[in-house]
């Protein structure tokens, strides 16, 4: 197998489209609905390459500058720290590049990011255990430094 470089940074405003198909695929394979869409997702990822609110998406790009992973994050501002932290939302690899450390390499810009600004805390939600990959996305985190602190719930008020 041949070793590919991979270089990550902030996503451009040209790349929106190809963050926002990454998204689109991430929550597909989470949801196992290849139907799946987002309403409002456009605008959102535009906000989010602008910074808005706290928010930015980093991207690894492959020797053709082709975005083959994203990383979406959120800042949020905890009582229970007294302290911004950063939360990821999105990550996402091109599936033929799974396993090849570019998963990595985007949690590594997005520590480099956070130490930066100051930062010293990033959370992120696992899937759903039932998902098929979930053991290898929690060894995955484990590996990269998180620890699991407990189940996450949610409550959509649409």
């Amino acid at each position: 197998m041949s070793t590919v470089e991979f270089e990550t940074g902030p996503a451009e405003p040209a790349e929106a489209q190809a963050v926002a198909d990454a998204v689109t695929a991430l929550l597909r394979e989470l949801r196992g609905d290849p139907s799946h869409t987002i309403p409002g997702l456009g605008a959102a990822v535009d906000e989010a390459i602008a910074g808005k609110d706290g928010s930015g998406v980093l991207v690894a790009r492959d020797g053709e500058r082709r975005v083959v992973g994203v990383l979406g994050y959120t800042t949020q501002t905890a009582l229970r720290l007294a302290a911004p932290y950063r939360h990821v939302q999105e990550l996402w690899v091109a599936p033929e590049l799974r396993s090849r450390g570019v998963a990595a390499l985007l949690l590594e810009a997005l520590d480099a990011r956070c130490a930066a600004d100051g930062v010293r805390r990033v959370e992120v939600c696992l899937p759903a255990e039932q998902f098929p990959s979930y053991p290898r996305t929690l060894a995955f985190y484990e590996r990269s430094g998180f620890r699991v602190i407990g189940p996450r719930v949610i409550k959509d008020l649409s």
